[in-house]
């Protein structure tokens, strides 16, 4: 018989390329794109906030590190001999000193707190003072030592 009288059927249609369709519900891919500039946008910002936060927490710790009634304190709890007795030696900064310093020309007003510690134990120093014609005298200035009821006074 003729091949001619039964051709190969071809299809209707051509082949369908395989579909890929969005999840129900899924955004239109703008609204990813959108999201992901977003997402970047909020880790930079975040990012940029944490070095501000660094950087502002270094500066408040350099100008309280750097004042004359820290200083006064460091070496008035070194070279007291019931402070050393209480932590031994060295007695050295345990963490970063906490409180308020303000300064106008000549004058100005301290409120803070230094932890310190030695091998015996740990202990914070407490600062409150008045500075007044470029001059610092503090009303309360003691060491605490931790577990012990009674401060030990650091003088002036």
């Amino acid at each position: 018989m003729n091949d001619m009288t039964n051709p190969p059927q071809m299809p209707s249609q051509p082949p369908q390329q395989p579909q890929y369709a969005q999840a129900p519900g899924a955004p239109p891919a703008k609204k990813k794109s959108l999201g992901k500039i977003l997402g970047i946008g909020c880790l930079t910002l975040i990012i940029i906030a944490a070095i501000g936060g660094y950087f502002l927490y270094k500066g408040v710790t350099s100008l309280l590190k750097g004042s004359q009634p820290y200083k006064d304190s460091i070496t008035a709890v070194q070279s007291n001999p019931a402070a050393v007795a209480a932590l031994g030696e060295p007695i050295e900064t345990d963490s970063i000193p906490s409180g308020n310093i303000s300064l106008n020309n000549d004058d100005g007003k301290v409120d803070f707190s230094i932890p310190v510690k030695g091998p015996k134990g740990k202990g914070t120093i407490i600062v409150k003072g008045t500075k007044t014609d470029g001059v610092w005298s503090y009303q309360i200035w003691q060491l605490n030592i931790e577990g012990d009821p009674i401060p030990i006074p650091l003088g002036k």
